[in-house]
């Protein structure tokens, strides 16, 4: 299996992941709710919802880029003919990467430090470790990184789809 089948797939299965995260963190927000109105609330809940959301979005980043769903700011290279605004493309990558790189580096670093020392927050009045959570944040991180290279060495190929001819 070639290695941007495999990288789809799994970013099809994270995605899917992510859905049923949503529903979860949909399900703790609704049973704080209920359970604050009837005075008798579940510590934790809304907390450990934020938390959910946070994996969502960081596990959901790759597919996103894969199917060109992020917000991009394209004022300059919409005016552009095809042929220059490869150049423009090529550097907008340049500064995504680097961007993705020292992100990366700086979360791979605030996991191991959350790791060695049991970093943990307060919720309420229960005690959250976070680097459970942070560990989604590197892998997301990662698949993130890897669906960028994919794309532009498509590019570079010639087979990216321009966002005009998407819509």
């Amino acid at each position: 299996m070639p290695m941007r089948t495999l990288f789809h797939r799994i970013n099809e299965a994270l995605a899917g992941f992510c859905g049923w995260l949503m529903l979860i963190m949909m399900l703790l927000l609704v049973v704080d709710i209920v359970s604050r109105s009837f005075s008798y609330p579940i510590y934790g809940l809304a907390e450990g919802s934020v938390f959910v959301m946070m994996i969502t979005i960081y596990l959901g980043m790759a597919r996103c880029e894969e199917n060109r769903e992020h917000v991009r700011l394209e004022l300059l290279l919409d005016v552009l003919p095809g042929r220059v605004r490869r150049p423009f493309e090529s550097g907008v990558f340049a500064v995504e990467l680097l961007t993705i790189l020292v992100f990366l580096y700086a979360v791979i670093l605030d996991f191991l430090k959350a790791y060695e020392t049991g970093e943990s927050v307060l919720g309420g009045t229960m005690e959250f470790s976070l680097w459970p959570i942070k560990i989604f944040t590197v892998i997301g991180l990662v698949f993130y990184l890897a669906e960028l290279v994919f794309k532009n060495r498509r590019g570079m190929q010639g087979g990216a789809r321009t966002d005009q001819e998407l819509f």
